[in-house]
């Protein structure tokens, strides 16, 4: 098989192959679109100007044709993550992680009502995690903090935690 040979079309065919799979925040995107250039030449340093005005085009090509679309993304991640019973806390980090902007951030975030789905999220990882009302009765005092704590510890406010925990039917 012969070598590619880097040129703004081979990277706009990457790029729509990329998305065509995986749903993606335009700035992962970015970097998805470098390291393609990176393997394919070894560096960016032989063209970097060229190089960031294909990446760009392309980019702003995507967003116009509705293929690269941060806010979609982020609304899906976010509903995904709670019906798993990610905290809203962890929902932000992980979101900051995948490389979506603050304001992104903020917009689904916003959408979200807070303590309902937040208060559900934290029954399911109690119920998961066998803790609180999901516990065996005679244990659920001697290991209240400690439940308190996991909750503590996967992102839930302590005034959530201590309701899931203190609910008293199984």
């Amino acid at each position: 098989m012969s070598k590619q040979v880097l040129s703004f079309e081979t990277l706009r065919k990457a790029g729509l192959r990329y998305l065509g799979r995986y749903a993606a925040s335009t700035n992962a995107f970015k970097l998805v679109l470098k390291r393609k250039i990176i393997r394919m030449e070894g560096d960016l340093e032989q063209r970097p100007l060229e190089v960031e005005e294909w990446i760009s085009e392309i980019v702003d090509r995507f967003t116009k044709a509705g293929l690269l679309n941060d806010s979609l993304v982020a609304e899906n991640l976010c509903s995904s993550l709670l019906r798993r019973g990610t905290s809203l806390k962890m929902i932000k980090a992980k979101l900051a992680a995948k490389g979506f902007e603050r304001d992104v951030i903020s917009r689904v975030l916003d959408d979200i009502s807070g303590e309902q789905e937040e208060l559900e999220a934290a029954f399911l990882v109690a119920r998961r995690k066998c803790l609180g009302p999901y516990r065996e009765k005679k244990e659920r005092e001697a290991n209240r903090k400690r439940d308190l704590g996991v909750l503590a510890k996967a992102g839930f406010p302590y005034s959530i935690s201590k309701q899931v925990i203190d609910t008293f039917e199984t």
